[in-house]
């Protein structure tokens, strides 16, 4: 790997992680902050539910937006911005402003993503292309992973405001680092994007491209099953089974570090041996899933209940990087940012329903009952993954 790759890769990591801890903080504090405010399940969802719409709304015009002022402009004044909000998600005083606040943060955490992908695009030769992104992309569930050991312990002693605190100073310090060291993008991919200049991917002509769509699908359902864990996972375990905070965060952590192994091996594999298979990868990964999330659901035992939760986002993990890894390979880097925003985009409209959907069968009827949900998003994406099909030819 090159060294401007490999710094790229670097900072991009440490850039999803700090992201990936201000959110998740958020998740461990739900119950706090459901009690400080006094919500039920269903208004503990919203909090999560308007982040993702915000991200929904905005991840398109955002990846246009990188597209067009390039990803590594989009990438500081994003994490900028990601500071300020997370610093005003501690002091807001009321639930309606602490809803405006999230819905924000998902408004300016949008192009982020489809920015960092483009970022990786430009500084990464195709044939570790997939292999580099699993890699920055494990700072998702490795974030989610730390958080309970660096995050649950500041909300125990000073408070889950204080913590958001602390969360946005690291943003605010790694902002500077990424404008002066983020390496300029290959000169061959430059020159590439140049040439293709004159004759550039209409929006429209990615909107019609089936496979993006097909990939949307995929991407969507998985979304369901780990946005669906993460949200309630730790509010199940301290509500349900009485774990302090601290501990239920350390349960909730394992299966999300053990998807980082999925990740990785995912896009590892997609690069050296399936990128010509990709079903051959994704539909077998997404059935063992599946059953792993039924023993979860089924399950009432906490230990037996975090096997299997680790197992089922294992195999579901594998399937994430080739997704994204096969969008890289069909669409040139130049509409990277625009292809991705409309993939990401898709995935993120699962990410609104779900929290709330699963609050409100949670209220009426039990945490069995939510999680059965989750099944609808393993049933998404097997048969989004079983229609994508390529002739020889393709």
């Amino acid at each position: 790997m090159k060294k401007s790759a490999l710094i790229s890769a670097a900072l991009l990591f440490i850039t999803i992680l700090v992201g990936v801890l201000g959110t998740y903080s958020i998740m461990i504090a739900l119950p706090l902050i459901g009690e400080e405010f006094h919500l039920n399940p269903v208004e503990q969802g919203a909090i999560m539910s308007v982040y993702f719409l915000g991200f929904a709304i905005f991840t398109i015009p955002g990846g246009i937006i990188a597209d067009k002022r390039g990803s590594k402009q989009i990438i500081v004044i994003s994490l900028v911005l990601w500071a300020i909000l997370t610093a005003l998600t501690g002091a807001v005083t009321s639930f309606a402003a602490l809803l405006v606040v999230r819905f924000l943060m998902g408004f300016i955490d949008a192009p982020l993503m489809p920015a960092m992908l483009k970022a990786i695009a430009e500084r990464t030769p195709a044939n570790i292309r997939t292999t580099t992104l699993s890699i920055v992309s494990s700072a998702e569930p490795i974030g989610s992973g730390l958080a309970p050991f660096l995050v649950a312990p500041l909300i125990a002693v000073l408070g889950w405001q204080e913590a958001t605190f602390i969360t946005a100073s690291v943003g605010l310090l790694l902002a500077p680092i990424l404008l002066i060291f983020l390496p300029r993008p290959f000169v061959m991919e430059q020159s590439s994007s140049s040439a293709s200049k004159s004759k550039p991917i209409p929006f429209l002509s990615l909107l019609r491209n089936r496979y993006l769509w097909k990939l949307t699908g995929m991407l969507c359902g998985i979304n369901i099953v780990m946005i669906g864990c993460m949200t309630w996972v730790p509010t199940y375990l301290t509500t349900e089974k009485h774990l302090a905070i601290t501990e239920s965060g350390l349960y909730a952590s394992l299966p999300l570090l053990i998807s980082m192994l999925g990740y990785l091996a995912g896009g590892w594999l997609f690069d050296r041996y399936f990128h010509q298979k990709f079903r051959t990868m994704v539909v077998p990964s997404i059935l063992v899933s599946t059953i792993f999330l039924t023993l979860m659901i089924l399950s009432d035992d906490v230990n037996l209940f975090m096997l299997f939760e680790s197992l089922s986002l294992f195999f579901l993990s594998l399937t994430t990087q080739p997704i994204i890894g096969l969008t890289m390979r069909l669409i040139p880097s130049d509409a990277m940012g625009t292809a991705t925003g409309i993939l990401l985009t898709g995935g993120k409209l699962a990410s609104i329903f779900t929290p709330i959907a699963m609050g409100a069968f949670i209220q009426a009827y039990s945490f069995q009952t939510g999680f059965s949900l989750l099944l609808v998003g393993a049933g998404i994406s097997f048969v989004s993954s079983i229609l994508i099909h390529f002739k020889r030819s393709e």
